[in-house]
Order: structure tokens, then sequence, then C-alpha cells
């Protein structure tokens, strides 16, 4: 089984950072709503998700757990990095504490009978095989770790399947030309009298910068309306793994569905919308 090893201090940084990213989305969809005068112009949002979005990101990215492998061995635990080899006897495993939330994964500290703590600790995306095979080996706290919001969250989340529609290059990339195209056009013939406008009157350059700042903003635009539904989502997963868990699955895939529906609807209708009298 696939995990990775994690100090707890750069565990709460990660989490912190990645949390950061995504309150920072919905910051920043609130100022490009609230802000009239002056209102958000593409440098002052191309800032703003730098500052609050990409880079806590990215951070949170790069302090991610070293890969490692688990195994059950003769009722071991056996944690594998290289030629670094750890073992565990899951008798000797009296305590499990796992994230409450799933954020951006799910971390676990394993504590011994002796009252100490294995150093480093434990993430994975989806930790349930791990916890039902120390169950099985005789790692009591396991079985109720298994059972927690965040662990059946998580495995929820991993047994969706993602589509190519799900890709980010998808998603935003190929989604956001539509309307990108069609805002860069009504720009031109505001300002310039015609699609080519800015062309012959500035040149080539000038018309490029000015396309590729369209699209951009509008690719930002697009994840800022999927942060929405997403964040909306996740809330409802997590409250359906808290209070009703065997529905757990069923609420995710209603949640994807619900997610995608609104996303690839709600661009077009919300591209209409700015253009209604």
């Amino acid at each position: 089984m696939d995990v990775r090893l994690q100090l707890r201090a750069r565990r709460i940084a990660r989490t912190v950072l990645f949390a950061v990213s995504r309150i920072g989305l919905w910051w920043v969809l609130a100022l490009v709503l609230l802000s009239v005068d002056p209102p958000v112009t593409p440098p002052l949002l191309f800032r703003l998700m730098l500052v609050l979005v990409v880079l806590p990101g990215l951070a949170a990215a790069v302090l991610r757990g070293r890969p490692a492998t688990a195994a059950i061995k003769e009722g071991m635990l056996v944690l594998s990095q290289g030629r670094t080899r750890l073992e565990v006897p899951c008798e000797a495993i009296a305590g499990l504490r796992s994230s409450p939330v799933p954020l951006p994964d799910v971390g676990l500290v394993l504590l011994l009978r002796s009252g100490r703590r294995i150093v480093p600790g434990l993430e994975s995306d989806d930790p349930a095989p791990l916890l039902d095979a120390l169950a099985a080996a005789g790692a009591a706290p396991a079985a109720a770790t298994r059972r927690r919001p965040a662990v059946v969250m998580a495995a929820a989340r991993s047994q969706v399947r993602r589509r190519w529609w799900d890709h980010p290059l998808v998603k935003f990339g190929l989604v956001a030309l539509l309307p990108a195209g069609v805002l860069f056009n009504v720009h031109q013939h505001i300002s310039f009298g015609g699609f080519w406008g800015e062309y012959y009157t500035y040149g080539a350059r000038a018309w490029l910068r000015t396309l590729g700042v369209y699209y951009a903003a509008t690719v930002i635009y697009c994840v800022l309306w999927a942060s929405v539904w997403r964040g909306l989502g996740e809330g409802a997963a997590l409250a359906a793994a808290a209070v009703a868990p065997t529905h757990a699955a069923w609420v995710r895939r209603a949640v994807e569905t619900i997610c995608r529906l609104a996303y690839y609807a709600g661009v077009p209708i919300l591209l209409l919308i700015r253009f209604l009298p």
C-alpha cells in the first residue's frame, strides 16, 4: 500500500497552506463580486490569485510527504522507503490519530502502548485499506479510526472515477476558450470597431496581449465558479461521512455529478446573463 511519511510540523504547515489556498479562491471571488469602485481589473485579479491561491497551493505541494510503502507481514506493520525500513508490531499500536478532515488528504499518527509516538507520521489519499489490514492484524484502534468521518470521506472520494472532462486542461483551459473568445470579440468591436481592429491599429503584439489577458482572466473566473460548487460539495460529503457513513459513497457520487453539471452548464449560462439587458 502506498503511503507518505510526514513530520508533524510539515503536516501542519501543509494543511494550513492548502486551506489558505482554498479559502483564497472564495476571497478572490468575493472581491470580484463586491468591488465596484474601483473594480477588480485583470492585473489586480492576477496578483490576487498569485498571492492568495497559487503560492500557498504550490507551497503545500512542496511539503507533500515522502513516498513510502506499507505492508503487514507476520503481524508487523512494515514501512519501507528506499533502504530505510521500520517495523512496528500491530498489537503494540495503542492509538491512531487521524486528521479531522481530509485536507488535502488524511494524516495518521501511530501511538504505541509504551506511550511513544511513531515518527514520522503517515499521510494517505485513502488510508482505509491500511486501516482494514491493521485491524485484521490485531491493531485494535484501527477499526474505530476507520469509521471516522475524514477516513470515510477519503475512502468515498477515492472510489470516484475521474473522466477526461475532469482534467484541469479540459475543465478550465479548453472550456474557457468559448467565453474568452466571446468577451474578447465584444471588446474589439466596442473599442476598435471590429474583431481585428486592435491588430490593424496597434499591431499583432498588442492584439495578442489583449487576447491573452482575456483568456487568462476567463480561466480564473472559471476556476472561481468551480470553487463555489466544489466547496459546497465537499462540505456536504463531509457531513454525510459524519452523519450517514453508509451513504457516503452515494453522496460523493451525487456531489461529483452536481459539480460537473453546475460547472459545465453554468459557464455558458453566466455568459448569457452577462449580455442580458
